[in-house]
């Protein structure tokens, strides 16, 4: 049996849900340094516009799948981290 992979074959959700984790730690870093920048309000913005509903989407999908599934997903995508 292959490695369960959500959504599609070749791991978009995984990729997707990474992407939107990375973005997300520098947007709290933004907002722990300078909350009231007009970068962070930028960078907020963007993530919104940009990541947020697809992201949305992915989780809904990867807590759709069973435990033992998103245990060893979830190891894989901290593995992958840099």
């Amino acid at each position: 049996m292959t490695d369960p992979v959500f959504a599609t074959e070749d791991g978009a959700d995984v990729v997707l849900l990474m992407r939107a984790h990375r973005r997300l730690r520098d947007l709290a870093v933004q907002l722990e340094v300078a909350p009231f920048a007009d970068q962070t309000a930028a960078t907020m913005r963007a993530y919104l516009d940009e990541d947020a509903a697809p992201a949305q989407d992915a989780f809904a999908r990867w807590a759709a799948l069973p435990q033992a599934v998103r245990d060893k997903l979830a190891a894989r995508m901290r593995q992958e981290q840099p």
